[in-house]
């Protein structure tokens, strides 16, 4: 059976239209300005306009570009990083991250249509084995050069206690196979729909065969993972964890330019603020003040340093968990440390996940890139989980696992921390390179799929940006300042509940397997699809 494209005016129109449709959906499925039903429809429009065939030509182009458009709506804060390269890196890292939609796209057009006609378990085959696709590009895009895993489909979710809850059994990618299993279930119901139509208007005799024959299972299909999402959420209101901890932080931010921070003439001054900012943080008595990503300019090397570190803890009569500079061997770590009364407490974690351009420079040795980048040394990265041991004022001591700024992006490293016996999570991260816009609110999505996905509460601390609490599920809540998520100031969190060996969700201990189904089912659609060509 060979398709015969339609290179008509009008199904070049409705590609554009479709494709178009999608793109404006997925934005705004996305924080800060959109709702996660969105994300349930948004792929509905695009994958309708696949069934009038439009040639193929028309397709790529339609597919490519509001792909690229949408993305560099959705990274348009990059602008901020590195003026003017900014600029660069949101036309490049734009177009690379459209390749992913458009590649599913393009499967889309070739499989989707092929549906028209088929056998049942065929059409279930074939939807199972799209959403199967999407959740492989999104597993590429988070490993491929690095990884660069930005708003997952499951990103869109933040806001939905219900569909987050999949995230302890199937983690993010299993929660975005779901939604756009979901998308193509109600796709393939809207063509039934017009199928049902078209024999109503040709006056064919309904029998009772007929009637049957109009139950839409793909439908159903699409629909299951929501249904299972319900008795996920309510498995976990009808669980009541025995021996939880409350654990507050005092959090500090700063709300330092990030380009300024770094300037040795205004050091003085930053040391003088922070310090201010972390008694007004420790007022309320917390279990340890958080400072964000890289707090001072100085390395945990200076003695003199440590000495005010050790002063600053005393002083507040509270430990102090701070993002700092670990000089290692040639170069030096993007950290994380505590530091009490006594001094540095050991272990310190190190970045483990790095950011390309960002906190090295990828061909450096090949490549005259540094003359470009502002990076004169290269970060190293940390090749433990190094969990690091916390008191709280009642005398419970538990474990943290500590992520630093875009390592809550790469759901595997909150995994290897609850693997490794964490009871809370702790990020810190300077969200000011985002400039006030979109960029801290996107940001945090991921470190909700962290918490939602193994079930351990985490407190945040930026630089600038969002600061505050989630609990075990995923529930957040922000520190502000008149409403906003932007100022600078020391402020105590919402109280989070750890419970010993709550992180280990059935996705913690089994890890992406929806992704090895999903690409399972996606091979054999691809069989059954040649098949049909032939």
């Amino acid at each position: 059976m060979t398709e015969q494209p339609t290179s008509s005016p009008a199904a070049a129109r409705l590609a554009w239209v479709g494709a178009s449709l999608t793109a404006l959906l997925l934005f705004f499925s996305f924080g800060p300005f959109g709702h996660p039903l969105c994300a349930f429809v948004a792929l509905v429009p695009a994958t309708l306009a696949t069934m009038l065939r439009p040639d193929w030509r028309t397709w790529r182009r339609a597919s490519f570009v509001t792909s690229w458009v949408l993305w560099i709506a959705l990274l348009v804060w990059l602008r901020h990083v590195y003026p003017p390269l900014g600029w660069l890196g949101l036309v490049l890292l734009t177009a690379y991250c459209a390749l992913y939609p458009f590649v599913w796209l393009l499967l889309a057009r070739w499989i989707f249509p092929a549906c028209a006609g088929a056998s049942l378990p065929a059409r279930l085959l074939a939807i199972s084995g799209l959403a199967g696709a999407w959740g492989l590009l999104e597993w590429a895009r988070s490993s491929i050069f690095s990884g660069f895993g930005w708003l997952p489909l499951a990103a869109s979710q933040t806001g939905n206690p219900v569909m987050l809850s999949l995230c302890a059994w199937a983690g993010p990618i299993g929660l975005s196979i779901a939604l756009v299993l979901c998308n193509l279930g109600l796709a393939r119901w809207i063509v039934r729909l017009r199928e049902f139509q078209r024999e109503e208007a040709s006056l064919k005799p309904v029998g009772p065969m007929g009637w049957l024959r109009r139950i839409t299972p793909e439908l159903y299909l699409g629909l299951l993972p929501v249904a299972l999402a319900f008795f996920a959420a309510l498995h976990e209101v009808g669980t009541k964890p025995h021996g939880t901890k409350d654990v507050r932080a005092g959090i500090v931010q700063t709300d330092f330019d990030p380009n300024a921070k770094w300037d040795s003439a205004r050091l003085q001054e930053h040391i003088e603020t922070i310090g201010r900012l972390t008694f007004d943080a420790a007022a309320q008595k917390p279990d340890f003040v958080l400072w964000p990503e890289a707090a001072l300019p100085l390395s945990l090397e200076s003695e003199g340093y440590l000495q005010r570190l050790t002063s600053l803890s005393k002083a507040v009569e509270t430990p102090l968990v701070i993002g700092a500079i670990d000089h290692r061997g040639a170069g030096y770590a993007n950290g994380v440390a505590i530091v009490t009364e006594e001094g540095l407490r050991k272990p310190v974690y190190a970045k483990r996940h790095l950011v390309p351009f960002g906190e090295y420079v990828p061909f450096a040795d090949f490549l005259p890139l540094r003359k470009v980048v502002p990076i004169s040394e290269d970060c190293v990265a940390g090749t433990s989980v190094s969990l690091l041991p916390l008191t709280t004022r009642r005398g419970d001591t538990f474990m943290a696992g500590a992520l630093v700024c875009y390592e809550d992006v790469f759901p595997e490293l909150a995994r290897e921390h609850a693997l490794a016996g964490a009871d809370l999570l702790i990020v810190v991260t300077n969200d000011s390179w985002y400039g006030r816009e979109a960029g801290a609110t996107q940001h945090v999505a991921h470190s909700i799929l962290a918490s939602a996905s193994t079930h351990l509460p985490m407190l945040r601390c930026g630089n600038a940006g969002w600061s505050g609490a989630i609990n075990a599920y995923g529930y957040a809540t922000p520190l502000t300042e008149l409403g906003s998520i932007y100022f600078r100031g020391g402020k105590t969190s919402a109280p989070v509940q750890i419970v010993p060996g709550r992180g280990r969700t059935f996705w913690v201990r089994h890890g992406d397997w929806a992704v090895g189904l999903g690409g399972l089912l996606f091979a054999l659609t691809y069989v059954w699809r040649r098949r049909r060509a032939a």
